[in-house]
C-alpha cells in the first residue's frame, strides 16, 4: 500500500505544468553617435520549456523598457509593451524594427566593441542577466 501511494504521489507530481528554460542568447546594441542619449538592445530569448513572459528589463547605462512597433494610418510608431509573452517550446526575436529594449538616459556612449549587462526578469523563470555586445553602427 505504501509503494502505491508513493507511486501515485511521484505520478501527480509530474502533472504539473513544465517550469520554463529560459536562456537570452545573442544580445547586441549599436554604437550611439557622440551626443546621442537613446539607443536599443535586440537579443533573442529561446523558451526550451514552459510558457513565461519577459516582464521587466534593467541596465545601469541607462533606462530600459520593452518596446514593440506598429504601423497607425502609414506610420510606424514606437510604443511600450507591458510584458511580452514566451510560448513554451519557442524563441521570441527582439530585433529591428519589431519588439525591443528601448534605451533612453545613457550615462555614456555606447562604443563598438565595448559590452554592459542588462537584466531581462520573467514572470516565472526569474531574473537573467547578460552581456550586451555592442557593434558598430551599420554592422547588423
Amino acid at each position: 500500500m505504501r509503494l502505491t501511494v508513493l507511486a501515485l504521489l511521484a505520478a501527480l507530481a509530474g502533472c504539473g505544468s513544465t517550469p520554463p528554460r529560459i536562456e537570452v542568447r545573442d544580445a547586441w546594441a549599436r554604437a550611439t553617435a557622440p551626443g546621442q542619449a537613446s539607443g536599443a538592445v535586440y537579443a533573442t530569448i529561446v523558451n526550451d520549456a514552459g510558457a513565461d513572459q519577459l516582464v521587466a528589463v534593467s541596465t545601469g547605462a541607462g533606462s530600459a523598457m520593452l518596446h514593440g512597433n506598429e504601423q497607425e494610418g502609414g506610420v510606424a510608431r514606437m510604443r511600450m509593451v507591458a510584458e511580452v509573452p514566451v510560448p513554451a517550446h519557442s524563441r521570441v526575436e527582439l530585433a529591428p524594427g519589431a519588439l525591443h529594449i528601448m534605451l533612453s538616459g545613457l550615462k555614456a556612449p555606447l562604443v563598438a566593441g565595448g559590452h554592459f549587462p542588462v537584466t531581462f526578469r520573467f514572470a516565472k523563470a526569474g531574473p537573467r542577466t547578460v552581456e550586451v555586445a555592442i557593434v558598430a553602427a551599420g554592422a547588423r
